[in-house]
């Protein structure tokens, strides 16, 4: 086996490697699978690799499987990991984590519940399943539409939400989404649906602005809570949407403080 850098020209192959796995956990259970298009997934895939470590795993040229994580100040986040079904046992994914783990001593990442021996591989590294992620969808009615925008420091929420700087993740989602500041909080809006992050000052000031923005929603949504953030799960339940059969978890390691203030950007963003 071989672990090299991963490049632009590998990002068709790595998604469907990445199709064909998700589909291999939830298909036995009947779920139906997740996952973004091409576009999407290679979009977030070159953030990764212009402002992480991506890396794939070959054996004589054929595909493996591939990791890749992010760092920012001392956090870091396991973007992804996933590794072709025939090589699945065989030390591919533990190679992979470490060539991406880094030295940052904050440590988080995202799974699906349902894959219990990637947990458990994650959960031996010190990451321990602390919260779910909770997807919620549907067609929202709100009461938020008293709340307008206004200026706010991106900064300093992403400080109290996150713990630590998110320009250059903003940077990226200004590029594909909308953003919109409120008071001690900001939201982004994508095509299709999609809602998050969302970050607050605190857990009522990110639960207002998540309100707001199901409020002028004109269609179905989707936004992902951890249960930790229990008042935008309380905002989200409150405009009918609805629950996801299969969960996340947010994995963290011990030094890391579960956020009550954030609607995450999803599972390779945080």
């Amino acid at each position: 086996m071989e672990l090299r850098p991963t490049t632009l020209d590998d990002l068709p192959a790595l998604h469907g490697l990445f199709a064909d796995a998700i589909r291999g956990v939830f298909e036995p259970h009947a779920f139906p699978t997740p996952g973004p298009r091409l576009e999407v997934f290679a979009n977030q895939q070159r953030h990764i690799l212009e402002t992480g470590t991506s890396v794939v795993a070959e054996d004589d040229g054929r595909l493996l499987g591939f990791g890749a994580s992010w760092q920012r100040d001392e956090h870091w986040f396991l973007a992804s990991l996933f590794v072709d079904e025939a090589a699945q046992g065989g030390g591919v994914g533990a190679a992979l984590l470490d060539a991406v783990w880094g030295a940052a001593p904050r440590r988080r990442t995202i799974t699906d519940a349902i894959q219990p021996v990637s947990n458990a591989l994650y959960g031996r590294h010190g990451l321990i399943p602390a919260t779910p992620i909770l997807r919620f969808t549907g067609r929202p009615h709100s009461d938020g539409r008293d709340l307008r925008p206004e200026e706010a420091d991106l900064a300093a929420i992403d400080v109290a939400a996150y713990g630590f700087d998110r320009a250059i993740d903003h940077a990226y989602w200004e590029q594909y989404g909308l953003r919109t500041t409120w008071p001690g909080a900001y939201t982004y809006t994508f095509p299709g649906g999609e809602i998050g992050p969302v970050a607050g000052l605190d857990a009522a000031a990110a639960a207002r602005a998540l309100a707001a923005e199901l409020a002028r929603a004109d269609g179905d949504v989707r936004v992902r809570i951890p249960g930790t953030s229990r008042a935008l799960v309380e905002v989200a339940l409150a405009a009918g949407l609805r629950l996801d059969p299969v969960p996340g978890l947010l994995l963290l390691s011990e030094t890391v403080t579960p956020p009550t203030a954030l609607a995450i950007a999803g599972y390779m963003l945080f």
